[in-house]
């Protein structure tokens, strides 16, 4: 993003307290609102810090991703050490104070299900052996590339007297697939025009629906190795102060050693970001997601990669931090997440994602859809 871009974009939401403070992917499905796993790097590592997700099967819904790798699309800014300037540290702390105001004056809401629809891109690339990289069956050594993209649909709903909770997922809804060249097309063909993987299934796989009450733990929102419970979400501290601390008690249980051997990077601004999404796309108040912007700006690794638009054609502002591979892109004018995008690494084996956050809201029942 250039520097006078920037500042526009920032000058034009600053409020006047922001003035004063100057397996390669096999059975793997990350979609969130149907996976959850406990995995990560331990600290330091020369490796970017992420967070995995093996696939967790849900009845007839567990995906193959058969060697799928969800790129995440060019980063105009990169992932590069922490800087100054309005592409840099001091710009990301301008934008997420501004980002803070605005998601604080947003009018709380509350409802019986929380609706989600989300779309996610999958770049399936050919196979090619390499260390570390499993072998899979000759029938699934891809020899091709393309894109498939799909959409899902999610309620999760308190049941009346919150007795307990039930959850609703409708998918692979408006599948699509294209191909970078005719030869790749050609070579699909080729193979006799193979089903390709989407999220829910394959490009053959039906629309469907799934309902299940067997607790939260498959869409609990996830702080390193900890789980905060769905019910609880919308009870978390409200106020910089109170939630820094509430995330610091748990960053430190995890450098300690958290579960399934993850352990916390040194870098609690690091911390906090990788899993920040998972709290954004959650039914979480005004006055959380406000304080999770206001830690995220006295983070010194992170900063703006600049400008962008989404594949959806939306314009954002992609904000990452020094050490990983996340890049999260917000929409300035509402301080709303847009998308969450997680690069591959290819080295250890780990497919990356690019999931966009088309719709979400309260409503009253499963099956509505709030207006806006």
């Amino acid at each position: 993003m250039k520097h006078d871009e920037l500042d526009r974009v920032v000058n034009a939401l600053r409020p006047a307290t922001v003035d004063e403070l100057a397996d390669a992917a096999y059975e793997r499905r990350p979609d969130a609102a149907l996976v959850r796993a406990r995995a990560g790097t331990s600290a330091p590592s020369p490796h970017p810090a992420r967070r995995r997700r093996p696939a967790y099967a849900l009845g007839a819904t567990a995906v193959a991703a058969a060697a799928a790798v969800l790129v995440a699309g060019s980063l105009s800014g990169g992932h590069g050490g922490a800087r100054n300037g309005p592409n840099g540290t001091g710009g990301a702390r301008t934008f997420l104070l501004a980002s803070a105001e605005t998601a604080a004056r947003q009018p709380a809401t509350h409802g019986t299900c929380w609706y989600s629809r989300t779309r996610m891109w999958q770049d399936l690339v050919p196979f090619k052996l390499g260390p570390g990289v499993p072998t899979p069956k000759v029938e699934r050594r891809r020899t091709f590339q393309a894109r498939t993209a799909s959409s899902t649909e999610d309620w999760r709903c308190t049941l009346p007297g919150g007795t307990g909770m039930r959850f609703r997922t409708h998918l692979p809804l408006d599948v699509r697939v294209t191909f970078p060249t005719k030869k790749d097309e050609a070579a699909w063909k080729a193979a006799g025009s193979p089903p390709l993987d989407v999220n829910g299934g394959t490009t053959a796989t039906k629309p469907h629906t799934v309902t299940y009450d067997k607790g939260s733990h498959l869409v609990n929102p996830e702080i390193g190795s900890h789980e905060i419970e769905w019910r609880t979400v919308p009870k978390l501290p409200a106020t910089k102060s109170g939630l820094e601390a509430y995330l610091r008690r748990l960053w430190q249980q995890d450098r300690e050693g958290g579960a399934h051997g993850y352990t916390a990077p040194a870098d609690f601004g690091q911390y906090v970001f990788v899993s920040a999404w998972d709290l954004f796309m959650a039914p979480t108040t005004p006055g959380t997601r406000a304080a999770l912007y206001r830690i995220l700006a006295d983070s010194s690794s992170v900063h703006l990669t600049g400008r962008i638009r989404d594949r959806e054609g939306r314009s954002g502002v992609g904000i990452t931090a020094q050490g990983t591979d996340v890049r999260l892109v917000v929409d300035p004018a509402t301080g709303r997440l847009l998308d969450y995008e997680q690069l591959p690494d290819l080295a250890r084996g780990a497919a990356g994602e690019y999931l966009a956050f088309e719709r979400q809201g309260w409503v009253d029942r499963i099956g509505t859809v709030p207006s806006s």
